[in-house]
């Protein structure tokens, strides 16, 4: 438990306790329950994930759980085989990234592109500022 405290829009200070852990089981039958279970086991492969959630009789594909994994890990976290930042060229796609915050995800991948950093349209998504 914690406290939160905010001025209102009367200018009167207003104190709320805040709950900061989940009890997962209180909200088994809640839609968004898997999404707690992937949230609560960040530490476990897709696989794994989707093991535990058929022991919840909950089918989610593989696919739908690594859509949504990624929101609750650590920024930097590989998932997939290999080395991350390969070629050492994120840091330079993410600065071209910076300079041009109006353009879509397609633009981004094809300005990158010319500039000889490749990167897919997921990766561009995920790490755009």
């Amino acid at each position: 438990m914690g406290t939160m405290s905010f001025t209102n829009g009367r200018g009167k200070l207003v104190t709320r306790e805040v709950n900061w852990t989940v009890d997962l089981k209180s909200h088994e039958d809640d839609p968004g329950f898997a999404l707690l279970v992937i949230a609560a086991n960040g530490h476990l492969s897709v696989a794994d994930l989707r093991r535990l959630l058929k022991t919840e009789c909950i089918e989610r594909s593989t696919g739908w759980i690594q859509r949504r994994r990624w929101l609750f890990q650590e920024p930097g976290t590989a998932n997939s085989p290999g080395k991350p930042n390969a070629d050492g060229k994120d840091e330079a796609a993410t600065e071209i990234m910076l300079e041009n915050l109006k353009l879509s995800l397609r633009q981004l991948v094809r300005l990158l592109a010319e500039k000889g950093i490749n990167r897919s349209r997921d990766w561009v998504r995920r790490n755009r500022c």
